[in-house]
């Protein structure tokens, strides 16, 4: 199996995610916080490059009709800057309802809210890579 990074691109926070070092267990990672997203594209490709990652996943937000809007349009921008920065191979994967269905099973092992809040981003990039993996 291979080795991958999960990210889940936000404007204030930057859910990740990764495999265990034998690619068959997912993990959430700490956010990276209020960073520009030439700063967050390095950090996430030095990340990469640390964990041994094979493949760096980014979450890509399509609407309802399955269309880049304005907010895909931005997050494709963001994985050029990573891929300028890094060997690895850098692909999208729709993210539609990530956040919610992040929300959703915290909320089923009893977080509160705030609780949520502060990890929901690196279970949203969970669930961008088993989407991934299918």
């Amino acid at each position: 199996m291979k080795r991958i990074l999960a990210v889940d691109f936000g404007d204030r926070r930057t859910g990740l995610a990764g495999t265990d070092y034998t690619g068959s267990i997912i993990v959430p990672l700490d956010a990276l916080k209020g960073m520009k997203d030439a700063d967050c594209a390095a950090e996430i490709a030095a990340l990469a490059k640390d964990r041994e990652s094979e493949v760096i996943v980014i979450g890509l937000p399509l609407d309802k009709r399955g269309q880049a809007g304005p907010r895909a349009k931005r997050t494709l921008e963001f994985v050029k800057l990573v891929e300028a920065r890094t060997e690895c191979p850098v692909v999208t994967v729709d993210e539609t309802s990530t956040t919610d269905e992040a929300h959703e099973r915290l909320k089923q092992f009893g977080l509160k809210a705030s609780q949520r809040k502060k990890v929901a981003d690196s279970v949203a990039a969970m669930i961008i890579l088993e989407r991934y993996r299918g």
